[in-house]
């Protein structure tokens, strides 16, 4: 900002900088003996000097003085060249490249000069050439000139005459055309391997292939593509393979099926059918016939149906397969299997194919069971008879006791002679509901609950004396050596996620019990990883799945791209047809046609000032101290000190007073602008958290409304007395419930509307909440509202299961999970933004 501080010896006028740009432009110009290229410097008025008549002063960026002003240099060139250029400014034009004459001839720097005269310009059309051979794809670029036929190539820089000929009139020649730019543009962007100039080379395997197809359809319009054979077959005139799903033959209560494959005059040998059936990708080499191209959609397809029937693979040769695996088909499916006579016959066949036998009810069921629940009931029968274990995976508030007890009633009167007690292990918040289910459906079986306290000892003398028998898991840990002394005749794990983990002391003790059968029974039997469901699978039928390594080998492939997602969907549906045989599963939406659906929305809530403050203070320390944990301990054996961080932060999310602090809550704000209105048309809301403290602060801001109230937590002893309490009471209230405690086991059908205060980690159990209310004999549309506190863990915990959770229809249905944490997760959770 400063002037008049500098002057040049000898003159008194002073120098002047104002932060204006010049810059170099390049120009053509006649000189004595020819034309000639120069650059020159461009003042911001479009005035123009020579070189020699300004001064530079090196730097970055460079300063140039043109007579008593300095400018700032644009893109200033590298030292050696402006070296160059200052030392000899001029260069005759016909010294220039090629390349760089067609870019003057196009550019303002030629001014007026007459081209023509100077050199001979071709027009020409671009050619590429290619040759796969020896697991190699060879690349040349050559130009056909449409002046004289001559064959120019590209050698990487710029175009070269194959064979050199005489001069026009003694003139240099250019190739001078827009599609060669094009060309060479898109050879560029190939970005193949140059080994000499003017030829490139790319290892012929399929991700090479693949990134080669991606690029196919961008190349340039004007130039001719050429190949030789093996390359044509895949790209100049591609002939796709196809497979088709052939039946074979068919019988009582099974069909044979083989893959062949639609090859268009090409001939197969046995090792290249064999290839092929484990082929999933678009490109594949076979060991006799050399790269082919797949129709990668319908190999897909036929993939997966295959899969879907237990096969491995698009094998070649006829496999047997049981008419169970296709009869839960629909008509778009089955058409999967073409016109032919046999698949006609199939799907004649499937028509009045019923795969598990009718069983009769006992008449002692004081039920009416539905459809669905009696197919239910039969499906549990034929595994008995067929000696398999089982899993009944019902959505929740479908009814899987009453179908479980119904089969009891009917195993116990098959073995009248030799009648042993059933044992059912489940969480202990419902065990009650069984005994009371079992006295409302099954009256005539004899009912025995072992619950903490010194009387069960004496109880399990009962046992024989019983025809069920209900104990919870964490009993069971203290009673296994007590309850391995008695036969059972079955042994039902209710809510089996209990045994997801393989490793956990449940799942080991619940093992080592004896039954003749094994029945578990789970609304979520995925909750977080595949394993979840191999554990209980290897509980009801041991060894069926394989070793843990084995199962996730198969059925759980890990990668990421195209391919890998595509045998994953593969594999889902191999475990699917696996489990098929042992696992029965139906979703509200298919089953229970008087059951409303629900309605799930977010509602955000602002925090003030107050409690942002306090959040943002608490996530910068927590953040500091758990990334420092992380570097110390590695994220695996971080996790509880991540959790309470977290936990931490989502205290403050709900109430500011949950970690001291006597600043207001925006979410309670929130939760009663939500029920006041509700609550004034006499709705009743149930109103979940995680947070004993949170249902104490409620309990007391309800006091002060002079809202009904009722509360359950874990600690809560008279729970059913409380249920029926709100359930028979007929005006507006409020049911503030322990997310844990009250998340399985309770019928709460006279609320419609369901308010989840603090979101979980995992989507599963928030469902299991919203299901304590949207469950059969509920007449209206329940409504979900989520509280979200934006910008916050909260947030971004909910943002995680939108984006983590994934759907596994393959397998379950529309039953999601959400996968543990990694390093990018964490770093986004512990983020301010």
């Amino acid at each position: 900002g400063h002037e008049n501080r500098l002057e040049l010896p000898g003159n008194p006028q002073p120098l002047v900088f104002d932060g204006t740009l010049a810059e170099l432009a390049p120009v053509v110009e006649a000189t004595d003996a020819d034309l000639g290229f120069t650059q020159q410097l461009k003042l911001p008025d479009g005035k123009t000097h020579g070189l020699e008549q300004v001064k530079f002063f090196g730097g970055r960026p460079m300063l140039v003085l043109d007579e008593h002003t300095f400018y700032l240099l644009r893109k200033t060139p590298p030292q050696r060249f402006f070296n160059e250029w200052l030392a000899r400014p001029t260069i005759p034009v016909k010294r220039l490249s090629h390349r760089f004459l067609a870019h003057l001839r196009h550019s303002e720097a030629g001014g007026n000069v007459d081209w023509q005269k100077l050199f001979v310009a071709h027009a020409a059309r671009p050619q590429f050439i290619f040759e796969l051979a020896d697991d190699t794809v060879r690349l040349r670029l050559l130009a056909k000139s449409e002046r004289d036929k001559s064959t120019w190539f590209w050698n990487g820089h710029e175009w070269q005459r194959e064979t050199p000929g005489p001069k026009a009139n003694g003139k240099p020649e250019i190739l001078d055309d827009d599609r060669l730019v094009a060309a060479t543009q898109w050879l560029q962007r190939l970005d193949w391997f140059t080994p000499e100039p003017g030829l490139w080379i790319g290892d012929a395997n399929e991700n090479f292939l693949n990134t080669l197809a991606a690029v196919w359809e961008y190349r340039p319009d004007g130039a001719e593509f050429l190949g030789d054979q093996s390359f044509n077959r895949l790209f100049m005139s591609p002939r796709q393979l196809k497979p088709n799903i052939i039946v074979k033959g068919s019988g009582i209560d099974w069909f044979s099926v083989s893959a062949e494959w639609e090859i268009e005059g090409m001939r197969l040998s046995e090792a290249d059918l064999k290839r092929l059936a484990s082929s999933s990708g678009k490109f594949v080499k076979l060991p006799d016939a050399g790269w082919v191209q797949l129709d990668s959609g319908a190999v897909q397809k036929a993939q997966e149906m295959m899969a879907e029937m237990g096969i491995d693979g698009l094998v070649p040769l006829a496999q047997k397969v049981s008419l169970n695996q296709v009869a839960h088909m629909d008509d778009e499916a089955l058409a999967t299997f073409g016109e032919s006579a046999q698949a006609k016959k199939l799907r004649e066949r499937l028509k009045s194919f019923k795969g598990v036998p009718d069983y009769e009810l006992p008449g002692e069921i004081d039920a009416k069971l539905r459809p669905y629940q009696k197919e239910g009931f039969d499906f549990l029968c034929h595994l008995t008879d067929v000696n398999l274990g089982g899993i009944l995976a019902d959505d929740m508030g479908l009814g899987k006791t009453l179908q479980t007890l119904s089969w009891l009633a009917w195993l116990l009167g098959q073995k009248k002679r030799q009648r042993r007690p059933a044992l059912v292990i489940c969480p202990a918040s419902v065990l009650h509901n069984w005994r009371r289910e079992a006295n409302r459906f099954t009256p005539h079986l004899k009912v025995l609950v072992l619950e903490s306290g010194s009387a069960r000892h004496n109880l399990r003398r009962q046992i024989p004396e019983h025809d069920i028998i209900v104990t919870n898991y964490a009993l069971l840990r203290r009673d296994l050596e007590a309850l391995q002394k008695f036969e059972f005749s079955a042994l039902i794990l209710d809510e089996a996620q209990f045994i997801k983990n393989p490793a956990a002391q449940v799942t080991q003790s619940v093992k080592q019990l004896q039954a003749d059968n094994r029945l578990a029974l789970t609304g979520t039997p995925l909750e977080n990883r595949l394993l979840d469901l191999w554990s209980i699978t290897d509980f009801i039928q041991p060894g069926y799945l394989g070793t843990q390594e084995h199962y996730l080998q198969t059925y759980d492939p890990k990668g990421e791209g195209e391919e890998a997602i595509s045998a994953q969907r593969i594999a889902r549906r191999k475990l699917s047809a696996k489990l098929r045989p042992l696992m029965l599963r139906r979703l509200k939406k298919q089953v229970a046609k008087d059951l409303p659906e629900r309605i799930e929305q977010r509602s955000d809530c602002e925090m003030g000032d107050a409690q942002r403050k306090l959040y943002l203070a608490e996530l910068r320390r927590s953040r500091e101290q758990i990334m420092q944990t992380v570097r110390e301990k590695g994220l695996g054996r971080s996790k509880l000190h991540v959790l309470a961080a977290l936990t931490r932060l989502r205290q403050i999310c709900c109430h500011p007073s949950l970690v001291g602090s006597d600043a207001p809550s925006g979410k309670t704000e929130t939760l009663f602008e939500l029920l006041e209105p509700l609550l004034a048309e006499g709705q009743k809301v149930l109103v979940f958290s995680q947070f004993v403290q949170m249902l104490q602060l409620l309990e007391k801001d309800c006091g002060t409304r002079s809202i009904p109230t009722y509360m359950l937590t874990g600690e809560t002893k008279n729970r059913q007395e409380i249920v029926n309490q709100f359930q028979q009471d007929e005006n507006g209230s409020v049911f503030l419930l322990s997310l844990r405690a009250a998340g399985t086991g309770l019928n709460l059908t006279t609320a419609s509307y369901v308010v989840l205060y603090d979101p979980w980690w995992n989507p599963a159990v928030e469902a299991q909440a919203i299901d304590r209310s949207h469950r059969i004999g509920q007449t209206r549309t329940v409504n979900a509202y989520k509280l979200i506190t934006p910008g916050t863990v909260e947030e971004k915990i909910w943002d995680l299961q939108q984006r983590k959770a994934q759907t596994i229809a393959d397998v379950l249905g529309e039953e999601g999970f959400a996968k543990s944490l990694s390093q990018t997760d964490l770093e986004y959770l512990f983020s301010e933004d």
